[in-house]
């Protein structure tokens, strides 16, 4: 009896933590969608609005074209495109509608990171990582932009959910929808698509039962491919080629070729695909390797998580006295992200945010490209707290 009124009193305290810290998440993204001005859409953000109103009027998606094509992913314009259907658009687009629904997204991404590092260890590391999470100032200014960033990271939390479950209690309709979530997070931003066999790479060292394994994966697999055949289906019968994701991706790596951005105003005009980017890169190594090896290591690295993204306006003091947050989560979670190595209930989620930031070293680095890598540093660090703090042994 005694056991039991215990637990059910620690399920009472971890359920109103976690109340008090979603309604945290929430009061805090209202605050700047309702107190801060906003700027006027320029760069990503206009042309998203451009593309979004194009395909509503004249019914094809084609990022800064006037005709269709595939150089972004379709995820976050149809995500865009639905609001803007609902609100509509003729008064001007609905982007206020548009900041409040991707505030509820973000305040669930924190609810699915609680339950992620519920899962991997215990409700400590859950609430510790959903409370970093509901007050690191990206997250919550990044809810008012009209960027792919918090739609992506609440789909990919759901995928990173379900995959934790899939490993730990592999049934055929988990995996599936494992790969459906994946496939979605993968068609607003493409990047990690690569990542699809590492769990299973994993799963397999674990256990060595390759028809086990295989079979789990390709349930998974299914899920992906039902999600991205339309798609590829769009780009086979408009394009009349099969371009599986993005046609953007060697306008970024070019931008990444000039070590500490020296000579990129001098963009040689020839470079008009990923291979002659690669040749370009090649070449450069052959040449200054030591200084290119620099760059594409420490380098960019400095860059992309050297600064919090947080380009606020000065006027606004939200949140600034937490700024050093940033710093604390980027020490204590890569040492969780080495730690993991050697932590198989972990292993997976390090060896994303390697994978992800090695993805990201291959591109013209910026702080913006922290913002998918963060929620994983963030569980890892909570997960090193927790293991510093309330074990005797690590």
């Amino acid at each position: 009896m005694v056991i039991k009124q215990k637990l059910s009193l620690k399920k009472f305290f971890v359920a109103v933590s976690l109340i008090v810290v979603l309604a945290i998440a929430l009061y805090l993204r209202f605050l700047f969608v309702y107190k801060v001005m906003q700027p006027p859409l320029s760069g990503d953000a206009k042309n998203y609005d451009i593309m979004v109103k194009q395909f509503l009027t004249k019914g094809f998606l084609g990022y800064m074209s006037n005709s269709p094509n595939a150089y972004v992913t379709p995820g976050y314009p149809l995500f865009l495109a639905l609001i803007y259907k609902i609100f509509g658009f003729s008064n001007g687009s609905p982007l206020q509608a548009v900041r409040i629904v991707q505030s509820v997204l973000s305040v669930l991404t924190v609810l699915f990171i609680f339950l992620i590092g519920k899962e991997i260890k215990n409700s400590k590391v859950g609430i510790m990582a959903a409370l970093i999470s509901a007050i690191y100032p990206t997250f919550i200014w990044a809810s008012t932009l009209i960027l792919t960033e918090t739609v992506y990271t609440f789909v990919f939390m759901v995928y990173l959910y379900l995959q934790v479950i899939a490993l730990k209690r592999p049934k055929a309709y988990i995996n599936v929808l494992t790969g459906i979530l994946f496939g979605l997070a993968i068609l607003v931003r493409p990047a990690a698509a690569p990542l699809i066999v590492i769990p299973y790479i994993l799963m397999y060292i674990e256990n060595r039962d390759l028809n086990y394994t295989v079979r789990n994966f390709l349930q998974v697999l299914i899920g992906f491919i039902v999600t991205m055949i339309p798609w590829w289906i769009r780009n086979i019968v408009t394009l009349h080629k099969l371009i599986l994701f993005a046609t953007q991706t060697w306008n970024p790596m070019l931008g990444g070729a000039f070590p500490f951005f020296n000579g990129i105003e001098h963009v040689p005009q020839n470079i008009r695909s990923t291979t002659d980017v690669i040749k370009f890169i090649i070449k450069g190594f052959e040449k200054s390797p030591i200084y290119y090896f620099k760059w594409y290591t420490i380098g960019k690295f400095n860059i992309i998580f050297g600064s919090m993204w947080y380009d606020l306006d000065s006027k606004y003091q939200y949140l600034r006295n937490i700024y050093l947050l940033h710093s604390f989560v980027m020490a204590i979670g890569w040492l969780g992200a080495f730690y993991s190595l050697r932590k198989y209930e972990i292993r997976f989620i390090g060896l994303y945010a390697i994978l992800l930031t090695l993805i990201q070293l291959m591109f013209i680095p910026t702080n913006r490209y922290a913002f998918s890598i963060m929620p994983l540093l963030i569980i890892l660090a909570s997960y090193v707290i927790d293991k510093l703090l309330f074990e005797k042994s690590i």
